[in-house]
C-alpha cells in the first residue's frame, strides 16, 4: 500500500526567522519601582532627609534601566522557528513546538505567545522558558482541530527580559504557515504501531487470524490462549517442546465500499466533533485496515444526491484520504432511494458495503429501511448507526422535575425507535449495530474483520 500521505506527517520545520518587528516595553517591575520612588517623594515632603534617600533610589533605578537596555540590545540575535505537522488529525491532540535560539552570550527570560487557528482548541498559549546564552529553549503546546479543512498559523510574539527585569523587548516573528486538518490519522498511526507490536487487542481490535477460517497454510507460531486445538501442529510441538499453532491465510481480494451518509442527521455534534466527523474518522481507519489486508477499497458519499464515488481498487488509500479530507455534512435530507440506486448501479461486483449513518428519528430511518434492499440485493451490507450518548444518559437519569420526566420519556422512545430500526435492518439482510463516538472506529473495524474472517462475503 502506498504510504504517500504519511510522508508529510512528520513535524515540519520552517527556516529560522529573525524578528520582523521589535519594540521596547516597561515591565511591571519598573512600574513598581516608580511607585516606590513616588512614595519616598511624598514621605520626603513630610520629613526632608527622606528626599535624599529618594534621590538615591531614582539614580539607582535609572542606572539599572540603562544596564537593562545594554543587555537587551543583544535580543536582536534571537531567532525563532515552529515545528508542526503539515497534516493534523481531526479531534486529536497535535503537538506544536517552538524553538528559540540565542546567538548571543546573554541569558533571557522568555514569554512566548503563538497564534494557532481560532477554530482549534488549545491549552495555555503563554509559554514560559529560560533562554540560555548561546543556547535554545523549546516550549510547546497541543492543539485539537474541530473541523477538517485548510487553516493557517499566525505570527509568534516573544517577550524577553534580563538583568534587573525593568525593561523588556517585544519581538514578532513572521511564522505564518498553512496546515491541513485530515480525518484522525493519529488513530491510524496507533493502529499501525499496535499491529507492528502484535498488540491490537490493547486498542480493542480483534485478531483477524484468530477468527480465520482460511485453508492456505501461512506459518507457525507459539500457541496463545484462544487458539483452536485443531490448529495445533503436533510434530512442531514435539520438536520445540511447547505448543505450536498453524496459521492459515485467507482470501484477500474482497471488494469493500465505505459509504458515508452526509445528510442532515449527521450535522449534530457529539462533543467537539459532528457525527459526520466521527463517521469520516471511522471511514479513514477502515480504509487503511482494509487496504493493508489486501482488499479492493472504494468510497461513496451522499446526501440528497451522490457526492462522490471512488471505485474499489487496490493501493489507493492515499487517494481515498484526499477525498475524505474534504467531505462535509449538508443541511438536506438524505435521498436514500436515489443514492442507494446509484450505488447499486456503480458497484459492479459483489462487495462489502459499510454504511456509516444515523437513525435519529423514525422518518429518516423509515426512508433508509424502505430502500436499503437496493444495496442488500447483491451486496453484503454492514450498517453502523452512530448513537447519541446523551440519549442513554437521559433515559437512565432519575427525574427530579416534570421536565426531567418528559426528557427521559422522549429519550426512551427514541432509543426504542433505534432498536426497532436496527432489528428491521437485520430483517432486510443488513448487519446493523449501534456504536458510540468513542468506539465507532474500532467497532466498524472489528465487524469488518469478522465478516472477512468468516468469509461471509
Amino acid at each position: 500500500m502506498s504510504s504517500r500521505p504519511f510522508q508529510s506527517q512528520g513535524s515540519r520545520w520552517r527556516d529560522e526567522h529573525t524578528a520582523d518587528r521589535r519594540r521596547w516595553l516597561l515591565t511591571q517591575r519598573f512600574g513598581a519601582a516608580v511607585a516606590v520612588g513616588a512614595m519616598w517623594l511624598l514621605l520626603g515632603a513630610l520629613y526632608l532627609p527622606l528626599v535624599w534617600l529618594d534621590l538615591l533610589w531614582w539614580v539607582a533605578l535609572i542606572t539599572a534601566a540603562i544596564a537593562d537596555i545594554g543587555l537587551l540590545r543583544r535580543a536582536d540575535r534571537v531567532t525563532a522557528s515552529r515545528s508542526v505537522s503539515a497534516i493534523l488529525s481531526l479531534g486529536a491532540g497535535n503537538r506544536v513546538e517552538l524553538v528559540l535560539r540565542n546567538r548571543s552570550g546573554q541569558e533571557f527570560e522568555v514569554i512566548a505567545r503563538d497564534e494557532p487557528p481560532l477554530d482549534f482548541d488549545s491549552g495555555e498559549l503563554r509559554l514560559h522558558c529560560r533562554l540560555p546564552g548561546s543556547g535554545e529553549c523549546r516550549p510547546g503546546y497541543d492543539v485539537t482541530p474541530r473541523r477538517r479543512g485548510d487553516y493557517s498559523f499566525g505570527p509568534l510574539d516573544v517577550r524577553l527580559t534580563t538583568g534587573f527585569g525593568l525593561l523588556g523587548r517585544q519581538l514578532r516573528f513572521d511564522l505564518a504557515e498553512s496546515v491541513k486538518v485530515y480525518p484522525n490519522l493519529a488513530a491510524i498511526r496507533k493502529y499501525q504501531l499496535s499491529a507492528k507490536k502484535e498488540r491490537l487487542r490493547d486498542i480493542g481490535v480483534r485478531s483477524l487470524r484468530a477468527l480465520s477460517m482460511g485453508t492456505e497454510f501461512e506459518s507457525l507460531r507459539t500457541y496463545v490462549s484462544g487458539d483452536e486445538l485443531r490448529r495445533i501442529d503436533w510434530k512442531a510441538t514435539a520438536r520445540r517442546d511447547e505448543p505450536i499453532t498453524r496459521q492459515y491465510d485467507i482470501e484477500r481480494s474482497q471488494h469493500v465500499v465505505v459509504s458515508v451518509d452526509l445528510g442532515r442527521t449527521m450535522l449534530s455534534e457529539l462533543g467537539v466533533l459532528s457525527k459526520a466527523d466521527h463517521a469520516v474518522n471511522a471511514a479513514a481507519l477502515l480504509c487503511h485496515v482494509a487496504a493493508r489486508l489486501g482488499d479492493w477499497v472504494g468510497l461513496y458519499a451522499f446526501s440528497a444526491h451522490p457526492i462522490l464515488f471512488v471505485p474499489p481498487r487496490r493501493n489507493q488509500f492515499s487517494l481515498l484520504l484526499e477525498y475524505l479530507y474534504g467531505l462535509q455534512a449538508e443541511r438536506v435530507e438524505s435521498d436514500y432511494s436515489r443514492c442507494f440506486l446509484e450505488a447499486a448501479t456503480r458497484i459492479r461486483k459483489r462487495a462489502l458495503v459499510v454504511l456509516l449513518t444515523d437513525l435519529i428519528d423514525p422518518d429518516s430511518s423509515g426512508r433508509l429501511l424502505r430502500h436499503v434492499g437496493l444495496l442488500t440485493r447483491r451486496n453484503f451490507v454492514l450498517c453502523a448507526a452512530l448513537s447519541d450518548y446523551e440519549l442513554y444518559e437521559l433515559s437512565t437519569r432519575s427525574p427530579e422535575r416534570a421536565r426531567d420526566l418528559y426528557e427521559r420519556t422522549v429519550a426512551t422512545e427514541l432509543l426504542a425507535d433505534r432498536r426497532r430500526a436496527i432489528a428491521a435492518l437485520w430483517d432486510r439482510g443488513a448487519v446493523a449495530f449501534d456504536a458510540t463516538p468513542e468506539n465507532l472506529s474500532v467497532a466498524v473495524v472489528n465487524r469488518y474483520l469478522e465478516v472477512k474472517a468468516r468469509a461471509r462475503l
